[in-house]
């Protein structure tokens, strides 16, 4: 692991801890005023799929330990990524003193949550792809790793989208799932 990688993955990890601890910190309100607005299963949900993909980028970013050097545009990079992830975990629980329901804030700001998800790993797809071409990676791999990209995304936008509480409520158990599963099989 390079000196390179430290300085950045330590800039990189605090960012990506702040958005952790947006997530938790919005459960926690959540939670404590329970009593008066009930948690509902969506926010929650979205809680849950949002820590999980900020977890997978935290041990994502692994695989450039061997960086050796760092530009603007890494530093650029890693920032944009962490606070679009910031941004989305401060939309997920209302704020203190907000009056709306778990349930009908999250539908309301679900689509920025969303949008923000799949820009930030778009952007951090970017270095893969380009290693991935400049290595000459056999075709049927990238294939795979795109479709199981394009999978996730499309089942974001169906989150983002869908009119029926079940089906959003399914389509992120799916997805926790998928997220869970993609990480544990595919590394």
């Amino acid at each position: 692991m390079s000196d390179e990688f430290s300085f950045l993955f330590a800039f990189y990890g605090l960012l990506l801890g702040l958005a952790v601890t947006e997530i938790v910190a919005g459960f926690s309100r959540a939670y404590d005023e329970r009593a008066a607005r009930p948690l509902g299963v969506i926010a929650p949900l979205f809680a849950i799929l949002l820590f999980l993909d900020l977890i997978t980028f935290w041990v994502g970013a692994w695989e450039w330990r061997a960086l050796n050097s760092v530009e603007f545009a890494h530093a650029v990079g890693a920032a944009v990524v962490a606070l679009l992830y910031y941004f989305a975990a401060t939309q997920v629980f209302p704020k203190e003193g907000d009056v709306d329901t778990l349930t009908s804030h999250i539908l309301q700001h679900r689509r920025p949550v969303v949008f923000c998800v799949i820009v930030s790993n778009i952007i951090s797809l970017i270095p893969t792809f380009a290693s991935a071409v400049e290595a000459r990676a056999p075709l049927l791999d990238v294939a795979a790793w795109m479709a199981v990209n394009l999978v996730y995304y499309g089942a974001l936008i169906l989150a983002a989208t869908a009119r029926s509480h079940r089906v959003i409520i399914g389509t992120l158990v799916l997805l926790i799932a998928y997220v869970s599963g993609a990480t544990l099989f595919l590394g």
